[in-house]
């Protein structure tokens, strides 16, 4: 498969037009080498041993889920980590591709992977896309049914695939001033806002009786459970290393037979953070 075949089959899985503006995505590094792709190897982050395993696996495309390439690059040495990846990348002849948020936004992305252990009656983006119906950042659900806090909790470790969570309790004064109505008990949880990774800004005031994202700042969180809302962080990485071997699985399945392509998850990628 041509490089220039797989990306369109990307974008069109994906559209560029759905990344944030702030957003590096697409194809970030082209190199002369390789234009035709038999192995692709799918990773949340590019780091060195990322490329090593690129390299010993012989791919020839990366799609890393984080852009290795964010900030105008000056100058490429070797001093840095991140300037040895692109150096050793293009040495190889693999190419680098970047989704980041337009899997976010996307329908069946990464928002959507995180709701998908819940049994819900509605689902809206936070942020609606303006270029296409269902997509946007971030997502909030209405529950079949309430849950009490705690199942919701186990609910999500369980998905997520990690032995533990932060709980942020709501301030319960102030979760009676917003349930003034329906005198819905402190523990149990109608709404959810989802937002993976870091969700401090785009949670920000959303209507919703639990946030789940990926890490808050200390001020953020307070500034949540003072307004009577939970919140449950995962650790950044968490919301999003489940949803890629989905994602690596559907891209595999979507491209034909003829096109002899391989994807595969990295082994060498793994959570920066250890709970000690």
């Amino acid at each position: 498969m041509k490089v220039k075949s797989l990306v369109k089959h990307l974008e069109n899985v994906a559209p560029l037009s759905l990344s944030e503006s702030w957003d590096n995505v697409g194809l970030l590094v082209e190199t002369s080498s390789s234009h035709d792709v038999r192995r692709v190897l799918t990773t949340i982050d590019l780091t060195e041993p990322v490329v090593q395993e690129a390299v010993n696996k012989k791919c020839q495309f990366v799609i890393s889920y984080h852009p290795p390439i964010f900030s105008a690059i000056k100058k490429l040495t070797q001093q840095s980590a991140k300037d040895r990846i692109i150096v050793r990348c293009i040495e190889s002849g693999i190419n680098i591709y970047s989704p980041h948020t337009c899997w976010d936004s996307m329908e069946e992305g990464v928002n959507d992977w995180i709701t998908s252990c819940f049994s819900f009656v509605t689902k809206v983006p936070i942020v609606p896309s303006l270029v296409l119906n269902g997509a946007g950042m971030g997502r909030i659900i209405a529950l079949s049914s309430p849950l009490p806090l705690i199942e919701i909790c186990n609910i999500l470790k369980d998905h997520l695939k990690v032995a533990h969570l932060r709980l942020g309790h709501a301030d319960q004064k102030q979760w009676s001033v917003r349930h003034s109505e329906s005198h819905q008990m402190h523990d149990m949880i109608r709404t959810i806002a989802v937002c993976a990774g870091s969700g401090g800004s785009l949670l920000k005031g959303v209507d919703a009786d639990l946030y789940v994202t990926g890490e808050m700042s200390h001020h953020e969180v307070l500034a949540v459970i003072s307004d009577g809302r939970h919140v449950l962080l995962s650790e950044h990485t968490h919301t999003e290393r489940g949803f890629l071997k989905s994602i690596t699985k559907t891209l595999a399945g979507m491209v034909s037979e003829d096109d002899d392509v391989e994807f595969l998850v990295s082994e060498a990628d793994v959570n920066p953070l250890d709970v000690v």
